[in-house]
């Protein structure tokens, strides 16, 4: 009677992650295996990741995203668009299976695939509304110090990461909120209404 009580608890603990919906509140490394000790990737803020399993203070995730052909260590946010989701390794081996395969304006082969890691437990939030709230707060913060705000539809997706690179070092930034701002204005930059 116990064990089976104990297996009900622990079905349904695991259960209660399964697929759900969760978002990256700083960078995170990942790992190809549960018991895996040796960093492999590093997950970027906001990014979206669906939990299959909980164990032993990791979590197995599926982040979906999109890959230039010849290029396995990148994993975007959207095709043609160089917002990071997570950065591998190359000597990585982390299971990523292809969703669907597509040609960029630029004849470039994008392919949409879903890649399946592991991290630590830690620095998921279900709120993605708030993430967002507290990176344009630390953008305001910092910059409106120098000059007037800039919108984030000012600039594009692939401009940002220069904008902000070129006036980190006048900010007090930290960088884990160089990360998480620059994520922000990414994703909801000119080019990217409605994605």
């Amino acid at each position: 009677m116990k064990k089976s009580l104990i297996f009900g608890i622990v079905f349904l603990t695991i259960s209660l992650y399964a697929s759900e919906t969760m978002y990256t509140s700083s960078v995170k490394n990942l790992f190809e295996t549960s018991n895996s000790t040796a960093s492999k990737g590093r997950l970027l803020p906001t990014s979206e990741v669906k939990v299959i399993e909980k164990k032993d203070g990791k979590v197995k995730v599926e982040i979906e995203g999109f890959m230039k052909a010849g290029v396995s260590n990148a994993l975007y946010f959207a095709q043609g668009k160089r917002i990071l989701i997570a950065g591998l390794s190359k000597s990585g081996k982390f299971d990523i299976k292809t969703i669907s395969t597509s040609t960029g304006k630029n004849g470039t082969e994008w392919k949409k695939v879903v890649l399946t890691a592991y991290t630590k437990d830690d620095n998921l939030t279900k709120d993605l509304d708030a993430l967002y709230e507290e990176a344009n707060k630390v953008f305001k913060d910092n910059c409106a110090m120098c000059h007037p705000i800039h919108a984030s539809t000012e600039f594009t997706s692939n401009q940002w990461p220069s904008m902000i690179k070129s006036m980190i070092s006048r900010t007090a930034m930290t960088k884990e909120q160089n990360y998480l701002v620059t994520q922000f204005l990414q994703k909801h930059a000119k080019d990217m209404k409605g994605k």
